[in-house]
């Protein structure tokens, strides 16, 4: 998990941010105000910022309403099975939910984390010939000397009896978007037009958005569901803030921003 966002500066917009900079500044103009000797009722702006922020940063931090966002985005593509997934001319995994770490021995252990049901979901719908073959996108697991998440998932399908020709990998990427225009220059070498785009339900929208701008028709397979089984049961359990639930508002913010930026990244409208 990157606790620093790769670009900094989208930290800035981000609900959590935002919030407690809000409540930070009202608290500071209500102080301001009482040292001059001001009543409370002469703050009232301050104490609104005030109160407000801290109000929605709680809102923000409770499950309900974490996953009433994620809902929001993973409800555009509903769960499908892999293998009974429309055909296309090629399977495009994208890259995340995976990790390393250097043992005492000076070897290095790389692993699967939350969105490892990309990997499994892409192998099923190859293992069911939904496409001919996959590509695998993905970054730097952030250890040096590891191989990149594109590199270690081919592997990891070479292990279970895939062809290399079938298993394609792409140099690191850092964004989405260097992503996707790597993964875009294989795909055009194989004539592939038609994808079956495999990445976590809550990224699907802004990843099917960006693919279709470089000219490839989509055929959505969402996976990594966050809003399923259990969470789908009212509690007021769901009204106790925590700070996994005010991550994953960010983490809904983060698409939803990527995808108001999309049309403004240079180049956007160019394929």
């Amino acid at each position: 998990m990157n606790l620093v966002a790769t670009r900094w500066w989208s930290m800035l917009f981000m609900p959590s941010t935002v919030l407690m900079a809000g409540a930070a500044l009202g608290l500071l103009l209500v102080l301001r105000a009482w040292a001059r000797g001001r009543r409370p009722s002469q703050a009232r702006g301050a104490l609104l910022l005030a109160s407000g922020s801290l109000l929605l940063l709680y809102l923000l931090s409770t499950p309900l309403v974490a996953r009433a966002m994620a809902r929001a985005l993973e409800d555009r593509y509903p769960p499908v099975d892999p293998t009974k997934v429309e055909a296309a001319d090629a399977i495009v995994v994208l890259g995340g939910g995976t990790g390393a770490t250097r043992r005492p021995d000076g070897s290095i252990h790389v692993y699967s984390m939350l969105a490892a049901d990309r990997f499994e979901s892409g192998m099923a719908a190859l293992a069911a010939n939904r496409a001919p073959f996959v590509v695998f996108g993905g970054g730097s697991v952030g250890v040096e000397g590891a191989p990149s998440e594109s590199q270690w998932f081919a592997a990891r399908a070479a292990a279970r009896g895939v062809p290399a020709d079938r298993a394609l990998t792409v140099p690191p990427a850092i964004y989405t978007s260097d992503e996707g225009e790597a993964v875009a220059e294989v795909l055009r070498g194989r004539g592939a037009r038609r994808i079956i785009l495999c990445t976590s339900a809550m990224h699907l929208p802004r990843a099917a958005a960006h693919y279709r701008a470089l000219g490839f028709e989509v055929v959505p397979l969402p996976c990594d569901f966050s809003t399923r089984g259990d969470a789908e049961a009212w509690s007021l359990k769901l009204l106790v803030p925590r700070s996994l639930a005010l991550a994953r508002c960010d983490a809904c913010a983060k698409e939803w921003l990527g995808m108001l930026a999309a049309p403004l990244r240079p180049g956007a409208d160019s394929r």
